[in-house]
Order: structure tokens, then sequence, then C-alpha cells
């Protein structure tokens, strides 16, 4: 992780439902995929590499984690990578408006290999 985006991201796992954090990129991110989540990656999408992993602890399907930004964190557009607990191949949520947002849902057809989210 670059020195300017240390810090950039916490991650802790709680109950839903989660009220809106006081910075504007913070949001709930909650697994509906079906699978546990090993490992949470969020990254501006314009970064050339990956932060560190904001998970303490497995993301179960239908769990929920609260995503808290430092202040100084800007970008317009963020990517989302997680890695499964079960060891299948990474996957990708790209180009996420996360100022616009409070919570977002994602899914996934592993037969397909589609990914989608849902905003609120």
């Amino acid at each position: 992780m670059t020195a300017a985006l240390l810090g950039m991201v916490l991650a802790a796992i709680v109950p839903m439902p989660v009220s809106r954090a006081d910075s504007d990129l913070d949001f709930t991110l909650v697994n509906q995929t079906g699978y546990g989540i090993k490992e949470l990656f969020v990254s501006p999408s314009a970064a050339d590499k990956w932060d560190d992993n904001i998970l303490s602890e497995p993301l179960e399907n239908n769990e929920a984690v609260e995503i808290k930004f430092n202040p100084d964190a800007e970008a317009t557009k963020w990517d989302i990578m997680i890695t499964w607990v079960d060891g299948e191949d990474k996957v990708y949520w790209r180009a996420v408006k996360l100022d616009e947002i409070h919570k977002l849902t994602l899914k996934y057809d592993r037969a397909s290999g589609k990914t989608t989210a849902i905003s609120e």
C-alpha cells in the first residue's frame, strides 16, 4: 500500500442494519454473494495496486461490514476486490461511486462469473 493511501480505510463487522457514518465515503457493505468472503480490498479506481485487506475475519453470506474512510480520502470512483473463503478466483466490482451511496449489497453468480451490486 502506498504511504498516501495508508490508513485510508478501516472496517469492522457489524450486525445489520447500520446507520450512515460521518464521512461521505463511509458505507455499509452487505455480502449477498452466496459465499463467504475471506478478504476485502477497496482502492481508488485510478490506483496501480490494491490497499490492504480490511477484513479482520471472514464476512459470511448475509453479513455486513461497515467501512469507514480516513477524512482525507478522496477519489471519484472506487474498485472493490474480494477473495473467497473457499479459495475460488478473485472477484471485482469496478468504478463504484461511494460518495453517492450509504449501503452496497454485493451479488455474484459463480456459474457465469457475473458480479452485480445494489446501491442505496
